[in-house]
């Protein structure tokens, strides 16, 4: 399953069953921990069962199972940090979806205390990522939460702005955006809006309410350039809420 095929198999999976993660599984997930983290200049630390990974208190209204591995996302407390945090975390997201493994993305809903790994000076639980295995059927309670924040996404019309409506712009733009829109974000707010104009195609956030918003802005932009490339329109985003998508 390619990272592209992901996107479609992937969802914020909110009950786990109680089977731990195999040695070989969390080996695999901390190799590209490490292998990510050296590329972002960041700091993903997959905590297992044998490191207290059980420890994680979840908010009990929006999870269920015993949760025995995830992933703590820790840096400085910066917007440059979410955004990296958000597009590199993502990767590590959608290869975890490939291994048929349970994620979700959580910022709010979870007690900092519980996560057990150390922090330097100017260092900060920015989110953690809970990976299981999931259950042959997700509980109503989480069907339910899952549904319900569908029900707020937006039309892919309203992530785009362009010399023409987004149907007929391009289709790496239209496949894009489409991915985007498939992707998770805070409460399902979907805030990036890609503009186009004669300078290029740059990922903005014209509403920031929360700093969170930097991560989804990492999200989207892997999630645009994985629908970019499926179309076979290759490129590279410029950090910041004007980056360009720079084609290669």
């Amino acid at each position: 399953m390619t990272p592209y095929e992901a996107i479609d198999v992937r969802f914020s999976c909110r009950a786990f069953d109680d089977r731990p993660l195999g040695t070989a599984d969390l080996e695999e997930l901390k190799a590209l921990a490490e292998q990510l983290g050296q590329e972002g200049n960041l700091r993903f630390v997959v905590v297992g069962m044998a490191d207290g990974g059980a420890d994680l208190k979840l908010a009990a209204r929006m999870f269920t199972g015993d949760v025995s591995s995830y992933i703590a996302l820790i840096g400085p407390d910066d917007n440059a940090t979410r955004e990296r945090f958000g597009y590199f975390g993502e990767k590590l997201v959608l290869h975890a979806t490939a291994m048929a493994l349970g994620t979700c993305w959580v910022a709010g809903t979870f007690d900092r205390q519980s996560v057990k790994v150390p922090l330097a000076t100017g260092e900060v639980i920015h989110d953690v990522i809970p990976v299981g295995h999931m259950p042959a059927k997700q509980p109503f309670a989480q069907r339910t939460i899952r549904a319900a924040m569908r029900k707020r996404d937006k039309k892919p019309e309203a992530l785009y702005q362009g010399p023409t409506s987004l149907a007929e712009a391009p289709t790496w733009v239209r496949l894009g955006i489409e991915a985007v829109i498939k992707g998770p974000s805070a409460v399902n707010q979907q805030p990036v809006v890609f503009v186009q104009d004669q300078s290029g195609l740059r990922a903005t956030l014209p509403k920031v309410q929360r700093d969170i918003a930097y991560t989804d802005l990492g999200i989207a932009k892997l999630h645009f350039q994985l629908g970019a490339e499926a179309a076979g329109t290759c490129g590279t985003w410029g950090w910041g809420t004007e980056g360009v998508f720079a084609l290669q």
